[in-house]
């Protein structure tokens, strides 16, 4: 495996490479302005693999839809930024440590893709999720900040205490509109849930947020409800 420590890394463009970058560790590594995996076209999408971050930084990066399988980030500074990847599928990738604002998003390329070919990577990404035993391992993540859309919530790996799992079938209920809670955000997460195809959700209530009590009461009453899973 090949280390970086203390380095820096400006403006790095990945774009229609079908590239597979493996084996690499990047130790209080700074990324500036660096996309991953620009494409309209899943034939042409990059794959990381067997790769680590630990204790980086990034400011204005993008992880667009990239396959990415068995890597590890281990504390990750965001300068306040909200760092969002667009269309990636994941396959034993864990999430640990301290993390600060992080989005995870179905979506491809926002905007710029129509129906057609954002239909592609959702094809793509499903087919791709039947032969993945766990997806994401979020148990051990200490989140400023984590939201998850369009990866099936069954496949995420957490922990019962705060981050919940809902599925397509309770959330149909729509029990969860009659309930009254701390935070709006939850309404919203549900409701765009139901907007897209995937079988669950989970939801995150982020240990280094300053309303995370809000949050953990709020998930308590969602399970209490029986609209989040009792686990």
């Amino acid at each position: 495996m090949r280390v970086f420590q203390d380095e820096q890394f400006d403006s790095f463009r990945d774009r229609d490479s079908g590239a597979h970058f493996c084996d690499l560790e990047f130790r209080k590594c700074y990324f500036e302005s660096c996309s991953l995996s620009i494409t309209q076209k899943p034939s042409l999408r990059t794959v990381v693999s067997n790769v680590k971050l630990i204790n980086c930084v990034q400011r204005g990066c993008t992880l667009n839809s990239a396959i990415v399988e068995n890597c590890l980030i281990d504390g990750l500074k965001t300068n306040g930024q909200l760092l969002q990847t667009w269309g990636a599928a994941f396959n034993k990738v864990i999430l640990r440590g301290k993390i600060d604002r992080l989005m995870i998003s179905s979506a491809v390329l926002p905007g710029v893709i129509g129906p057609e070919e954002q239909y592609a990577f959702d094809e793509a990404n499903s087919e791709f999720y039947r032969k993945v035993e766990w997806a994401l391992d979020i148990s051990e993540g200490d989140f400023k900040e984590l939201c998850i859309r369009g990866l099936p919530g069954h496949l995420i790996r957490r922990d019962p205490e705060t981050q919940v799992l809902v599925t397509r079938e309770k959330a149909l209920s729509r029990r969860w509109q009659d309930l009254t809670l701390n935070e709006n955000t939850w309404h919203v997460s549900l409701d765009m849930f139901l907007q897209r195809a995937e079988p669950s959700i989970v939801l995150v209530a982020p240990k280094r947020h300053p309303r995370f009590r809000n949050y953990v009461e709020d998930l308590m009453v969602l399970r209490d409800s029986g609209v989040a899973e009792p686990d």
